[in-house]
């Protein structure tokens, strides 16, 4: 069966309707016809057209049934004086186009100045205006179009969709009403698109308990609450708005889940660019350009299973994205994040979150992970930023495959940690040390190239204990590697070379094993790459250290295929 799109539909039902159709005129004083429009409704049959001509009607109209209502030349429509909407539409397939609807008296949440109870109707090229209620209301019906209207300066909302479905706002402009520009409740499957939504005294764009409706290319400004604000609603588009100078939040996602938020441009919220909260589940949200926030670029509190990826997120005054609340089961993915004033990721309270392939640059500092547990982040860039990757009082967490350089502080900082691995890490030219642990356990450095820091390449101090490093290359940093305070420690099978200062110094009692030194001078008369003498390594107070198994050439093969040691040698403590 052919399934024809319900916009063809309408426009053969109106055609179809047409045919053999009066045409009827309403002038103010019968001179050409009618003198008012209710006559001329009452006189007319189903598929007549009504002239409506310049000038100024006093009347509350019912329509009931399927005509079409045409002003020319400035025809106003604004009320009896009574509380009743001006126009009440009861009928299917009602046409009003070119008309002003002004000054109606209705203050009911659930109607409007112009108040749709039938489906097929269109509202269009039309101006409501100055309404003590809602401007346009749809009501428990379908398949409406509003296109080309100027809603301004009524008391609620511009636009109230309840309970209605598969209609179409579009190319309209809905401004500066006192509550919410547009309002869906209990809708669905409707679309809003290409509207200019501006200076409304609530939200821009509601939706609540509404679902599967497409919010898309509308411009939406400097709204006093949210640019769009979603309750209870899930499987909604909103796609390529521009939302701008939103008072509180660009968009708000609140207790809503399964939408998809993409390809928007987000700028000059007064709190955040994007708010995901209140369990807001298994949202998309991709391809947006978010800046310029008060707060933060994208906070999420108390949700889990989105995915946010492939935005560019900059300038915001705090973080570009914050994860707090027990957060969790995110992924964070694609994103360039630069020049934010503080954290360019922040995850606080937070767990099993991932934190894939972003760039993250020119923030007050990287990626800073507190109070956070299970996560992993791998094939990230963390450049020119204060610190480059920081990490207090976390549990299982795995930073892997990244390239941390050029930070102004410390490359990556463990603080407080427990249980956590780096490893395949390039951690290089950063300001301070390469890696820096402080009063952490049971961390592994692993297979890390840490090279050309202006400090330490890695440092562990505050009784840092039961760590591991291994198969890392600590190359041409102005120190070597450093324990300063810990012990417990193993270090096993790294190379340490061409360090400015010192390659090793071991100021407590740690374990140094299998490991290749540039400033080894010891000798291996038997060949099996393996000195004859231990590696001597110094530390503070007369402190002494050795490794008695130093290699005398460095762990890894040049095809960097693994490392070159012989079997009998093992990592156990």
């Amino acid at each position: 069966m052919l399934r024809w799109p319900t916009s063809i539909l309408m426009t053969l039902i109106l055609a179809n309707a047409a045919v053999g159709a009066s045409a009827y005129t309403v002038d103010g004083v019968g001179a050409k016809g009618f003198s008012t429009i209710q006559e001329a409704i009452d006189a007319s049959e189903a598929g007549d057209e009504i002239i409506i001509l310049n000038g100024t009607y006093s009347e509350n109209l019912v329509i009931d049934k399927s005509l079409a209502l045409k002003g020319e030349g400035g025809a106003v429509v604004n009320g009896s004086g009574s509380s009743s909407p001006l126009v009440t539409i009861t009928s299917d397939n009602v046409t009003l186009e070119g008309l002003t609807f002004a000054g109606c008296k209705n203050e009911s949440f659930d109607s409007g100045a112009v108040l749709v109870l039938a489906d097929g109707c269109r509202l269009l090229n039309s101006t409501i205006s100055a309404s003590t209620g809602n401007g346009l209301c749809l009501r428990d019906s379908r398949d409406h179009l509003a296109a080309g209207n100027l809603i301004c300066d009524n008391r609620h909302d511009g636009v109230s969709v309840i309970s209605a479905s598969s209609s179409h706002v579009m190319g309209n402009r809905i401004i500066q009403n006192g509550g919410s520009g547009i309002s869906l409740v209990s809708a669905e499957n409707d679309e809003l698109v290409r509207n200019e939504v501006g200076e409304n005294g609530e939200v821009g764009i509601r939706l609540a308990r509404s679902e599967a409706n497409d919010v898309v290319l509308n411009e939406i400004r400097l709204n006093a609450e949210d640019g769009i604000y979603l309750l209870d609603s899930s499987n909604n588009m909103l796609v390529e708005n521009e939302i701008c100078n939103s008072r509180l939040n660009g968009v708000n996602l609140y207790r809503s889940g399964n939408n998809f938020v993409l390809n928007n441009v987000i700028s000059d919220s007064g709190e955040d660019g994007l708010l995901v909260v209140g369990l807001s589940n298994d949202n998309t949200i991709s391809g947006n350009v978010v800046h310029a926030s008060a707060i933060n670029g994208i906070s999420v509190y108390g949700s889990h299973f989105s995915s946010f990826s492939n935005n560019e997120i900059f300038q915001n005054r705090y973080h570009g994205i914050s994860l707090r609340e027990n957060s969790s089961s995110i992924v964070v993915s694609g994103n360039e994040i630069y020049g934010n004033t503080m954290y360019g990721i922040s995850l606080d309270g937070s767990k099993a979150n991932v934190i894939r392939n972003n760039d993250l640059h020119d923030n007050q500092n990287g990626i800073i992970l507190a109070y956070s547990s299970d996560t992993v982040l791998e094939l990230n860039e963390v450049h020119n930023n204060s610190f480059g990757l920081s990490m207090e009082f976390v549990e299982n967490v795995i930073v892997s495959g990244s390239d941390v350089h050029n930070n102004v502080d410390h490359g990556i900082q463990l603080k407080d940690s427990r249980r956590s691995k780096v490893w395949s890490n390039e951690i290089h030219d950063n300001g301070a040390d390469g890696v820096h642990v402080s009063g952490s356990e049971n961390v592994v450095l692993y297979s890390n190239m840490i090279t050309n820091n202006s400090e330490y390449g890695v440092q562990l101090l505050d009784l840092s204990s039961r760590n591991l490093l291994m198969y890392n290359t600590v190359r041409h940093n102005v120190y070597g590697a450093y324990i300063y305070e810990g012990n417990m420690n193993l270090i096993f099978s790294n190379i340490f070379i061409d360090n400015q200062n010192f390659n090793v110094r071991d100021n407590d009692e740690n374990r140094w094993k299998s490991n290749f030194y540039g400033d080894y001078t010891g000798r291996d008369l038997d060949g099996d790459l393996i000195g004859d003498e231990p590696y001597v390594i110094l530390g503070r107070r007369g402190a002494v250290s050795y490794d008695p198994i130093p290699m005398t050439v460095q762990i890894w093969s040049e095809e960097k295929k693994g490392p070159l040691m012989p079997e009998t040698i093992t990592a156990s403590i």
